[in-house]
């Protein structure tokens, strides 16, 4: 991966979020150097098998982590109800145009929590 100091940031957001409280125990869990760990907050070059176990250990989205796409913790609402599967299936079984109709008035209903 290439030079990205918006991914820095990211990195050094979640690993200040999450239970490691140096980077020296970070790297330790990673098997990976400090240098390399002060690289990735630097937005230096990371693999992908690298930035997958940072995900998974620091329990952060990794779409958020490596792209700045989503939320932090979008992995964790990856669930469906069975209102939510009902309302999707019953969506796929109209048109497009009845679908737009009764997605429409939604975004009149003020939202409890924002997802993003």
């Amino acid at each position: 991966m290439t030079h990205d100091m918006a991914r820095g940031k990211r990195i050094r957001e979640a690993i200040s979020r999450g239970k490691f409280r140096k980077v020296h125990a970070l790297a330790v869990e990673l098997n990976v150097s400090v240098a390399a760990v002060s690289r990735w907050q630097n937005g230096g070059h990371t693999s992908l098998e690298s930035a997958c176990a940072l995900a998974r250990l620091l329990d952060v989205s990794l779409d958020w982590l490596l792209l700045g796409r989503g939320a932090i913790e979008a992995h964790k609402n990856s669930t469906i109800s069975a209102t939510e599967l009902l309302w999707v299936m019953a969506l796929r079984e109209r048109s497009a145009a009845a679908q737009s109709d009764l997605i429409g008035p939604l975004e009149y209903i003020p939202r409890e929590h924002s997802l993003s």
